[in-house]
């Protein structure tokens, strides 16, 4: 598991210092594997004991494992500077490998158990997935319902209730709106799931399960980048066909 899928899943547990410490090690990820614990504490005002305790916050074994971490992604990312095509079709084969080998039994629980799967979508390429979430998944006879946009945030909201499932698709993870409907519907019992792109965000840290996107974007000549959607597509797709595995398991 990579530095910012741990980060996510257990900054709920971080004290403001482990923020802090996150946040520090984050923006100096060449310094924290370069330099030794004593080192990197000294240069960051970070007792080399609270280094350590963050360290198994994250259930490794302390600094050292966290540096390999931090220096495997390093070596990963450099591979990937190559033509944005080979970028991309890496990305799709991450996609597929990530997805291969994780393991989704708790959120097939979910969407096994939920009365309905209620999908909100933070843009107009996120409803698109949310979209081809509803018409992959429509086999499996369970109500599907999605919704996209800040105007809805509130009709989504009230909408929702404890036997539901509610998966929220944004990009970046941090608009204001989706953030707020997470902590809401966590507050009221509501079982959350975020799909987001493969990096630490704010929503991922809410929800109760966490997907990602391995996401790349085009260089554009007017200056107006965009962002590859197909991973959703591919996330999606492979999600139900290992959905269809875990159903003959139990079945």
């Amino acid at each position: 598991m990579k530095y910012e899928e741990r980060m996510n899943e257990y900054y709920k547990d971080f004290s403001e210092n482990d923020k802090y410490i996150a946040s520090c090690i984050l923006e100096n990820e060449r310094d924290c594997i370069h330099l030794t614990i004593n080192q990197f504490a000294h240069k960051y005002h970070i007792s080399s004991s609270a280094l350590s305790r963050f360290a198994q916050k994250l259930r490794l074994s302390g600094y050292s494992e966290l540096r390999s971490i931090l220096r495997l992604s390093q070596e990963e990312a450099a591979e990937t500077k190559v033509s944005f095509k080979e970028a991309v079709l890496a990305n799709y084969h991450k996609m597929v490998e990530d997805v291969r080998k994780n393991d989704y039994s708790k959120l097939f629980d979910k969407i096994y158990h939920a009365d309905r799967i209620l999908i909100f979508a933070s843009g107009y390429s996120q409803a698109r997935a949310a979209s081809e979430w509803k018409r992959i998944f429509l086999p499996l006879q369970k109500r599907i319902y999605y919704m996209h946009g800040h105007d809805m945030v509130k009709p989504f909201e009230k909408m929702a209730t404890k036997e539901d499932l509610v998966i929220i698709i944004s990009f970046y993870g941090e608009s204001d709106h989706v953030c707020s409907l997470a902590e809401n519907l966590r507050l009221r019992g509501i079982s959350t799931v975020s799909v987001t792109r493969m990096k630490t965000n704010s929503l991922a840290a809410i929800c109760e399960e966490n997907l990602y996107i391995q996401s790349a974007a085009v260089p554009n000549p007017y200056g107006v980048p965009y962002e590859v959607t197909t991973p959703y597509f591919i996330l999606i797709e492979l999600l139900f066909i290992k959905y269809q595995e875990y159903l003959n398991k139990i079945s």
